[in-house]
């Protein structure tokens, strides 16, 4: 068994790199396929799992929309900070802050080298014990 831990870092790296490529991923599909309006953060709703912000935004349409934004920035915006979303026309109510006076590209930077770092030193602890 012990010969397994090795494996715990590696597998953290692993996951915290999936979850950093689904949200670049799904960015990039809004920024190549959606359409981008201003909004405005509206409310907040938490449940005891998770927490999100509510803004409200104006499709090409004109409809109105109130989206539910999951991000660890929630603490951070205020009710009335103005933000820009990416929005998929279709379904509107999927929109994701792309642009806001909180954002900054430190966590995904943060994210892609704490991930490689897990692997990296899994590697190292493989290496060791392995061979």
């Amino acid at each position: 068994m012990a010969d397994l831990y090795p494996l715990l870092p590696i597998i953290s790296g692993v996951v915290m790199l999936g979850v950093l490529f689904r949200h670049l991923s799904f960015s990039a599909l809004l920024a190549a396929r959606g359409a981008r309006a201003e909004g405005e953060i509206v409310g907040y709703t938490e449940s005891s799992t998770s927490a999100c912000m509510i803004v409200r935004f104006h499709t090409e349409d004109g409809r109105v929309i109130d989206a539910k934004h999951e991000n660890t920035g929630w603490t951070a915006s205020r009710h009335g900070d103005l933000v820009t979303v990416d929005y998929d026309p279709d379904r509107p109510e999927h929109a994701r802050i792309v642009a806001a006076p909180w954002l900054s590209p430190w966590v995904r930077n943060m994210f892609t080298t704490v991930g490689l770092l897990l692997i990296g030193i899994g590697s190292l602890l493989a290496y060791l014990a392995w061979w």
